[in-house]
């Protein structure tokens, strides 16, 4: 890519090169057109000038003075010899002037076809520089619209590999410690580690990934995820619609949304923006990630602690069985991952 811009910056300085030297030589062609009207228009003056020479000396017969009437004075005689002889001047000073004409009109002529040659021989080059470049630039396009999906097959690549002796993916880890860290700026007091997070992460939605979604860079993971519908079927309970189907889709029941499962009511009451863009979405990992942090902190402080901690995520979901679970997933990341 580096050589087909260096290629394509040398192609565009040529083309500049170019287009300068066609303006100049359209400009110097133009003044020998001009040039060369004025010298034809020239010639064909003393063209003229030497036929109306011709003319006058047929009429007053300077060219046969011997043929004259010889009743003819010679004070007239003298006279006409005098005009003679300035007409004959006046012819050759013409025919010089005509000659010299003659040679400057073809002189200008040839270059004039000099410079047409050139003005061709200009657009010519300029139309193969601006083929080549064109050519170029499609390559250059092709090329960064192949490197842009390459970084972002990188990019996702590095967002589902896998911590080494975990089901943890870098993507998921991030989302999980800058919580953390949020966290930690905004209600030191907490002390919830990343870990925490983590555990519900794994248990709701196997972080992002629960029936064959997956987590984008982005941290949206795709498709959606949802959770059962709460109308009572199944053992559920039922839980009337809050959001108007804004959240989770429907509009009749409402169902638990995103990798964290949060219900929209809950939503609503502790939503977090952790990427910046200006939505709280419970579908972005990031943004579930930190308002699950926060939801857990409101039964802090001391989440670091187990037993702070498992009064938390009873507060999350209701169920010993279900704090059991999140508790043994999160201590075996603590041990797993041994960050700081």
């Amino acid at each position: 890519q580096v050589r087909a811009q260096q290629e394509l910056q040398r192609t565009d300085e040529e083309i500049q090169d170019a287009t300068l030297r066609r303006e100049a030589s359209t400009e110097l062609l133009a003044r020998r057109s001009e040039q060369v009207t004025k010298a034809a228009e020239t010639q064909q003056k003393l063209r003229g000038a030497l036929r109306t020479i011709g003319v006058e000396w047929f009429i007053t017969g300077f060219g046969r003075l011997s043929a004259l009437n010889p009743t003819v004075s010679s004070a007239e005689r003298e006279r006409l010899d005098r005009a003679r002889v300035l007409s004959e001047s006046a012819a050759s000073s013409t025919i010089s002037k005509e000659r010299f004409a003659r040679e400057q009109l073809k002189q200008l002529q040839e270059e004039r076809s000099d410079l047409q040659r050139q003005l061709a021989e200009i657009e010519d080059s300029l139309g193969q520089l601006s083929s080549k470049s064109q050519g170029l630039t499609a390559s250059l396009e092709l090329l960064g619209e192949q490197l842009a999906q390459n970084e972002q097959r990188v990019a996702e690549a590095r967002m589902s590999a896998t911590i080494n002796g975990t089901d943890l993916s870098t993507g998921a880890l991030d989302a999980y410690w800058r919580a953390a860290v949020s966290l930690q700026d905004t209600n030191p007091s907490c002390a919830i580690p990343w870990w925490a997070i983590a555990g519900i992460g794994r248990t709701e939605s196997k972080h992002g990934t629960y029936r064959g979604a997956s987590l984008g860079r982005d941290g949206l993971v795709s498709p959606p995820i949802f959770g059962p519908e709460l109308d009572g079927s199944n053992s559920f309970a039922i839980v009337r619609d809050s959001d108007g189907g804004a959240l989770d889709g429907t509009a009749t029941t409402d169902r638990a949304v995103g990798p964290m499962q949060f219900l929209p009511s809950s939503w609503k009451a502790v939503a977090r923006d952790a990427t910046g863009d200006g939505v709280a979405d419970p579908q972005n990992l990031y943004d579930a990630a930190l308002t699950a942090g926060t939801y857990l902190c409101r039964k802090g402080p001391g989440l670091n602690q187990e037993g702070p901690l498992r009064a938390a995520y009873l507060s999350y979901n209701r169920s010993q069985r279900y704090v059991d679970i999140v508790m043994s997933q999160a201590f075996d990341y603590q041990r797993s991952v041994p960050l700081a």
